[in-house]
């Protein structure tokens, strides 16, 4: 019998935890042994009220410590037993028909570590037209990717084997999770159906990359290339997520020009490099076909390299040493 355990994490999603949690509670009736476990980050709004007119194990992180979504789901896998665990974030809904698909998976093929699905975003506030129809039960096929989104479900022994979500990264904690996962020779998959529906602000608007920059949930690439140095993970880790770090180059080879045509007299080292630089601004002007998305597009970019920096100059905290402050405000339907 393989046991399930369900992680929903949230933060001031009064707006949304009833929807999530009844989805969840509909799928999972497909597995023979369940928990649900919502670890909330502090919400001081109603989230945490309304979830306990439901069945499930609460658990409120205190407000005086670092609450990131990655401290959620190591707190949620740590009050878990589940032999596989699937996590979802707090402004998700389950997709009908995915759950009882990833089981099958994960049943059928031992090397599998993480399976996840499509994810499809939506506004905020839905309407009838918004939403799509159900994925046609045939979409069952999976396929090898580097790494799941937020919602995605693990197997726990392959996490015991290389380490759970690191709790102190402020974000990219899929990534580095799923990384060390594939060089420890495991696969991570992805259904051709979706896992969950995601509402959200719309991708790449200013209000959203500003939000994001903000909420510090651009300095996840920085603190992992800091956790890496020295180990074997650096490398791949790099070449996957270090991209932030190719506009920190470009500007140094355009300081670099200028200091030289400053020393010497000659402009012509940082004119060829303006040249260059319009050259690509012009390129992806032409590929986005729009100068508001152009805009944000480098704006982003800008702000991945601000958080890549000063997540670097954050020194590494030992995952193993991480002690949540919480209160239990439920204790429920736990695994036998």
């Amino acid at each position: 019998m393989t046991r399930l355990s369900i992680v929903l994490i949230s933060k001031n999603q009064a707006w949304n935890i009833a929807r999530l949690i009844e989805s969840v509670s509909q799928e999972s009736a497909c597995a023979s042994s369940v928990e649900i476990v919502l670890v909330d980050s502090a919400s001081t709004d109603q989230t945490v009220k309304l979830a306990d007119r439901y069945s499930i194990t609460i658990l409120r992180l205190w407000p005086d410590q670092r609450l990131t979504p990655a401290a959620g789901r190591y707190v949620g896998y740590k009050y878990t037993m589940g032999d596989l665990v699937l996590f979802l974030d707090g402004d998700m809904e389950l997709h009908p028909g995915w759950l009882k698909k990833a089981l099958q998976v994960v049943q059928d093929r031992h090397d599998i570590a993480a399976v996840t699905g499509q994810v499809i975003d939506l506004p905020k506030v839905v309407r009838a037209d918004d939403k799509p129809p159900q994925a046609k039960q045939s979409m069952d096929a999976a396929t090898e990717i580097p790494y799941a989104s937020g919602a995605a479900m693990y197997r726990r022994s392959v996490l015991k084997e290389v380490g759970t979500f690191n709790p102190h990264l402020y974000s990219d904690e899929e990534p580095d999770l799923c990384i060390r996962i594939r060089h420890a020779g495991y696969r991570v998959v992805r259904l051709q159906y979706p896992i969950a529906y995601h509402y959200s602000d719309p991708k790449g608007s200013l209000s959203t990359l500003v939000g994001r920059w903000r909420r510090k949930l651009y300095l996840g690439a920085g603190q992992n290339i800091r956790y890496h140095l020295g180990d074997e993970i650096l490398w791949p880790y790099l070449k996957e997520r270090g991209y932030g770090c190719t506009p920190g180059l470009g500007l140094i080879a355009g300081l670099i020009s200028f200091l030289w045509s400053f020393r010497s007299g000659q402009r012509t080292w940082f004119g060829l490099w303006c040249l260059l630089l319009l050259t690509i601004v012009a390129g992806h002007a032409y590929q986005k076909r729009s100068l508001v998305r152009t805009i944000s597009s480098l704006l982003e970019r800008l702000l991945i390299l601000d958080g890549t920096i000063r997540g670097f100059l954050i020194a590494p905290l030992d995952p193993n040493g991480y002690s949540a402050r919480l209160d239990v405000i439920k204790l429920a339907n736990p695994l036998g």
